[in-house]
């Protein structure tokens, strides 16, 4: 009989001792360190990169002088053309939970040529036009999901027209070259490849503005030639950027 009595005293005694260990460690878990919270990747930094792509524009020809020879007086000429552009960019972003800011600087060489016939009797000159390289300074914001950043940017823009106006019955030529300045505004998308290598596609518009580029030769006693010339393009370019420090 005492027997049996200290058996069964055993056996709650060791179902008291586990179930008060089950119950400690279950208030101890309360007391373990939260997982910690997630981390978005980093763009933060600086960054350096290239691209490359295809672009149109089009260019508008206002004769500003008292000849009439090429064309008439305050006459606007339109034309369009198209090429590749590429060149190379370099930034730094700041970064704040998800929101990346930052600032871009870029130059690139351009072929946006063409050649036309004069829209004006006798239709025998040849007008043309040229951009030959193209820079912005831009700021961005944009939003990170994980590897992608899309983005949208704006800012300054220059860039170089050469223009030429040609009678071939007289062999006579008007040309000029001049730099313009005007504004940006655009925008895209990058993917994060490898911690320090994206990848991105990118859209831009440029309008350069409007510049005396023409002040060609006095071919009417008292007038010579002079046009402003004005160009707007589009753009869109692939792009590959390496990322510093991350």
């Amino acid at each position: 009989m005492l027997f049996r009595v200290g058996r069964t005293f055993a056996v709650v005694f060791c179902v008291g001792v586990a179930a008060i260990e089950f119950a400690a460690a279950a208030d101890l878990s309360y007391l373990q360190a939260p997982a910690p919270a997630y981390v978005p990747p980093s763009w933060a930094g600086f960054y350096l990169g290239g691209q490359v792509g295809y672009g149109a524009d089009s260019v508008r020809w206002r004769n500003l002088g008292a000849s009439a020879f090429f064309s008439p007086p305050n006459s606007l000429t339109l034309d369009r053309g198209s090429g590749v552009i590429g060149g190379g960019q370099l930034g730094y972003n700041f970064q704040y939970n998800r929101l990346v800011f930052g600032i871009e600087g870029s130059v690139s060489a351009a072929d946006f040529d063409r050649s036309f016939a004069s829209p004006y009797f006798p239709a025998t000159d040849v007008w043309s036009s040229r951009l030959t390289w193209l820079t912005t300074v831009t700021g961005r914001v944009g939003y990170g999901f994980d590897n992608w950043l899309p983005y949208v940017k704006g800012g300054f823009a220059a860039g170089n027209v050469e223009t030429s106006i040609q009678t071939n019955p007289f062999g006579i030529i008007s040309q000029g070259s001049a730099v313009h300045s005007g504004w940006t505004l655009g925008g895209g998308v990058e993917f994060k490849i490898a911690p320090q290598f994206s990848l991105g596609l990118e859209f831009m518009h440029t309008d350069l503005g409007r510049s005396t580029d023409i002040n060609g030769p006095q071919i009417v006693p008292g007038a010579p030639e002079s046009y402003g010339v004005g160009l707007r393009s589009n753009s869109i370019m692939a792009r590959f950027n390496y990322l510093f420090g991350r």
